[in-house]
Formats: C-alpha cells, sequence, structure tokens
C-alpha cells in the first residue's frame, strides 16, 4: 500500500490530456459486467488479470476463459485468458482483441470517399501471490491500434491489492487497483495519454455463496469519477442470477427503456469445473450490449 499510494498521487496530478486506446476501458466477463462492474475487490478468477490482477492469487487450479461481447455498430470485443497456480505465485496470461468492423469513410463535405477497419489488441502477462497482509499483483501490457494505414504499439502496467477479512459467517473484501500506466499511445506525430484509472471497491461474500459489492472507479487525467454497484445470488447449487448498475454509461435523463440505461442483468451456471455465464447492459437507444463467457478450471 505504501507504493502504490504516492504512485497514484502523482498520476493524479499530471497534465490532462487527449485519451486513446480507449479499448482498455471496456470491462470484461459476464460475471464482473452482470454486477455492474463492481469487481475490483471481488475478482478471484483469471479475469482478475483486467479488473485486479492481485485477485489471481486466490486461484487453487489453473482456469481458461473466454469473453466475447457485442458492443452495437458490428463492434465485437473478444478477450482470452489463462492463470496457471504455482508453488510461488499465481501466472496468467490474456489477450484483448476489439474488432470495430468496416467503417466508412467521408470528405468534408459528407461524401463517401471508401471504407476502412480498425481494430486494436492487448497481450498481458500478469503475476500475483499471497502475503501475511495483502495479496498483490502486476500486469504488463504489450498494446496495439491500427486505424486504416496507421498503426501505433506500447506498453502498459496494471498494478492492485486485495485483502479478504473474516466477519460474521461471511467475509469483507476490499480491493484496490491502477490501471493502464503508460507513456501512451503516438499515431504518426501525435501522442495520446492512455486511460489511466485508479479504483477502490468493497464487497460482501455470504457464506450461503451470495454476494454484494460496490466500486468506485476514477480517471485522473478528466475521464472523472463513476461508480457501480452488484449483487450475486445463489438461487440453487452451480445457478447464479445477478443484477447491477453502472454510471459509467448511464443516461443523466431520458425515459422508457433509456431512462434503464446503466441497468445490469446477469446468469452464470456451473458444473464439474465448466461455468458459462451471461449479461445484458441496458444501452439507451442503442437496444442493449450482450455479453458471453465460458470458462474451465482444472
Amino acid at each position: 500500500m505504501r507504493l502504490l499510494l504516492p504512485i497514484v498521487v502523482l498520476l493524479a496530478g499530471a497534465a490532462r490530456g487527449a485519451e486513446t486506446a480507449s479499448y482498455l476501458d471496456i470491462g470484461v466477463g459476464a460475471r464482473a459486467l452482470g454486477m455492474g462492474g463492481a469487481y475490483t475487490a471481488l475478482a478471484d478468477d483469471s479475469h482478475a488479470v483486467y479488473w485486479n490482477p492481485a485477485g489471481l492469487a486466490r486461484l487453487e487450479k489453473r482456469e481458461v476463459a473466454a469473453s466475447h461481447a457485442e458492443l452495437g455498430n458490428s463492434t465485437r470485443h473478444d478477450f482470452l485468458t489463462y492463470a496457471h497456480p504455482t508453488s510461488r505465485a499465481v501466472l496468467a496470461g490474456a489477450l484483448t482483441y476489439l474488432n470495430q468492423g468496416a467503417i466508412s469513410g467521408r470528405d468534408a463535405a459528407g461524401r463517401p470517399t471508401g471504407g476502412y477497419d480498425a481494430s486494436d489488441a492487448a497481450v498481458a502477462i500478469a503475476a500475483s501471490r499471497k502475503t501475511d497482509l495483502v495479496d498483490l499483483g502486476v500486469s504488463v501490457k504489450y498494446l496495439r491500434s491500427h486505424i486504416a494505414g496507421t498503426e501505433a504499439q506500447g506498453f502498459a502496467l496494471d498494478a492492485g491489492l486485495r485483502r479478504e477479512l473474516p466477519a460474521g459467517a461471511g467475509k469483507v473484501v476490499l480491493g484496490a487497483a491502477l490501471r493502464n500506466v503508460g507513456p501512451g499511445l503516438k499515431y504518426e506525430n501525435q501522442r495520446n495519454d492512455l486511460p489511466l484509472r485508479t479504483a477502490l471497491g468493497g464487497a460482501y461474500r455470504f457464506a450461503a455463496g451470495h454476494a454484494l459489492a460496490v466500486e468506485l472507479q476514477n480517471g485522473p487525467r478528466g475521464a472523472g469519477t463513476e461508480g457501480g454497484a452488484g449483487g450475486e445470488y445463489k438461487a440453487f447449487e452451480g445457478v447464479f442470477l445477478r443484477l447491477g448498475y453502472t454510471s459509467k454509461s448511464a443516461a443523466v435523463a431520458g425515459s422508457g427503456f433509456d431512462a434503464a440505461r446503466g441497468l445490469t442483468l446477469g446468469l452464470g451456471l456451473r458444473k464439474d469445473g465448466f461455468g458459462l455465464d451471461y449479461a445484458a447492459q441496458a444501452a439507451g437507444e442503442l437496444g442493449s450490449t450482450h455479453r458471453f463467457t465460458l470458462s474451465a478450471r482444472f
């Protein structure tokens, strides 16, 4: 904690500028997103590579997971991760890919000028271990963004802390994460900042398998502060129902379905080490986004 806090303070005071690589701010995993993205504290599976690498330390078995999201306008977001516990630490790798499909180009007068494609990718390597005080984790990411004939590459760092405390019949979990620390990406002669984020979360795990979680996330370079909250209810053995809300995409005002923007719903199924998760989020006039995750522990 003494090491992480000064870094957060220094970065929060950095000069604010335009952000690039916004795909790094898209949450992953249907379980997490079904609970409004309040996952920095609760993360204890292979998706912790994204939310809080310290959460990997709680994995006792190998896990592989693949997540897919349909985000509208032919945009698809995919995340693949693998975590491997060892005697000293838990190691993990992850691949993120965002495909925006064909984009129509237009000139200053609005006339069609042909189409072009755009895609983004990130490859992450993470490590996490338990200590007597807190769980610690760090992730290093290689970034690549492609727009038409222009390409940018770079690196970023994530770091996190996590602590579980007994409370009654359950556990209180606290988590903190610092995401996307790096020099930014340079397209031709212009360099833009990465979406730097600091996240603080808290959760309560019930002995019966239910969970409640809250989270605050801040973008020190001008992105502002967002919040999320959600819960997971164990309806039957291996069946979980989820509900959440995130202010990240919530509408300031609206009516009908638009007023529900930010509401998230989810379902999780577990059987013999295999998992299937689904999450949906209201997106106002755009309809809704759908996310799926398949996972296996062995």
